[in-house]
């Protein structure tokens, strides 16, 4: 489908890309069917990579990432691999945000590109816990993500890895102490914003009213609508 083949509107078009990692597709879906403002495509790594041949690609607003690919073996066709690879590279040529999710700070481990779109440069992961109780604090109240929001708490799962570099904006922490205290942040790379959330394991975040206001303003923002 080209973009003259979408359907107009003027609704926020959304790329959300996923595989390499199982998650509760129907959940997922249905969240993004509850946010009117969003026109979301659902697609694995490699239609999104294919995308680039037409204009499909540049007629989205924001990309989300969801997925958790490795590094090397992101095809068994070579062509296709570096099609991927291409387009992880052309992130940032445009004013298109990015928006990384849970798993996929942990996408393509050894890919340098990865590491500076996430702002964290070890990524590798420390520990990771099962889904528990953990608090999410609103760490700056002034940027348009996370203005008027209040602390919440929800069961998600516990990451411990590096925090993001000083480039980046802290928008919400945390203080569970098995947990990395930065859950969601901001930077600048190349000519894109990113927004980084650590959140988002199963439906029981996808079903969480705080979570889902995150995860819309992130994207109406990125897409330059908020």
């Amino acid at each position: 489908m080209t973009a003259a083949q979408l359907p107009k509107t003027d609704k926020i078009r959304v790329a959300v890309v996923t595989g390499g990692h199982p998650f509760d597709v129907p959940a997922f879906r249905d969240m993004y069917n509850g946010m009117p403002r969003l026109d979301v495509y659902l697609q694995d790594l490699d239609n999104w990579a294919a995308s680039r041949r037409n204009s499909t690609y540049d007629s989205y607003d924001a990309f989300v990432f969801y997925n958790m690919h490795s590094s090397g073996i992101l095809s068994v066709r070579k062509d296709i691999d570096k099609e991927i690879t291409g387009a992880l590279t052309q992130l940032g040529d445009s004013n298109q945000g990015i928006f990384i999710l849970h798993h996929a700070l942990l996408a393509f481990p050894d890919m340098q590109v990865w590491s500076d779109v996430c702002d964290i440069q070890n990524r590798k992961l420390r520990l990771c816990k099962p889904p528990e109780p953990i608090c999410t604090l609103v760490a700056n109240e002034e940027h348009p993500v996370t203005e008027g929001l209040d602390d919440w708490e929800m069961n998600d799962e516990i990451y411990l890895m590096d925090t993001p570099t000083q480039a980046s904006q802290i928008l919400l922490k945390t203080n569970h102490p098995e947990s990395m205290p930065t859950l969601a942040w901001a930077h600048q790379y190349r000519n894109a914003e990113v927004l980084c959330y650590q959140a988002g394991h199963d439906a029981r975040a996808f079903t969480n009213p705080n979570f889902q206001a995150l995860l819309a303003r992130g994207i109406e923002w990125l897409a330059r609508r908020r």
